[in-house]
């Protein structure tokens, strides 16, 4: 087993958020409440490049090209992050929430769309091992390489234990974008039900 590896410097602090947000679920918090908040400004340093402020808006229009089975109607958002920057990312995520065995499991996808210049001199290898991670909070149980899709598009399949419960994470690469889909539970056994394994044998990704 080893740790989680270092979040890249150009997503850490949209992945950290991400990540809280399925781990303080599966800990057997609420939901978050929607936000269809624009142009917020965030100065939270992790969220920040220097001195210049963090700022999201809604993207209505992205199209994550994301094929999944999903077992029930996710709740989706779309936004822009730092609109006009180097650093510029648009972001889909989605979540559903079950509860139907007894058990709290959560299941996510994100699309995180990047600009070419952001990703120059990134090794894409240390992207999609670091991408969502929790830095010092996960404990990496399983991790293999993937070649996924007709493309054979560079990817991990990693499950790991955090606070409050384990987690199946795929993260793929395909160009400027990082798919990751997940699953979480409190408990390990869940992660390999057959409705979770056929959530992530659905993924795809549209030409």
């Amino acid at each position: 087993m080893r740790a989680a590896v270092q979040p890249s410097r150009w997503f850490r602090g949209l992945a950290v958020v991400a990540s809280l947000t399925f781990s303080s679920l599966a800990a057997g918090g609420e939901p978050p409440a929607a936000t269809n908040a624009r142009a917020v400004a965030n100065d939270s340093p992790e969220l920040s490049t220097g001195n210049t402020p963090f700022t999201e808006e809604d993207a209505p229009d992205f199209d994550p090209k994301l094929i999944l089975a999903w077992p029930g109607v996710p709740e989706e958002n779309r936004r822009r992050i730092n609109v006009g920057m180097a650093d510029e990312t648009t972001i889909y995520s989605a979540t559903f929430f079950q509860t139907e065995t007894g058990t709290l499991t959560i299941f996510g996808a994100s699309v995180y769309q990047f600009t070419e210049k952001d990703l120059q001199g990134s090794d894409p290898k240390e992207m999609l091992a670091s991408h969502g991670t929790r830095s010092g909070d996960e404990i990496e149980l399983t991790r293999k390489q993937i070649e996924h899709g007709p493309s054979k598009l560079l990817g991990f399949d990693v499950i790991v234990k955090e606070e409050g419960g384990f987690r199946r994470r795929v993260n793929i690469l395909a160009g400027t974008r990082i798919y990751s889909v997940q699953v979480v539970s409190s408990k390990q056994e869940r992660l390999n039900a057959d409705d979770v394994a056929k959530f992530f044998e659905s993924f795809a990704i549209k030409d």
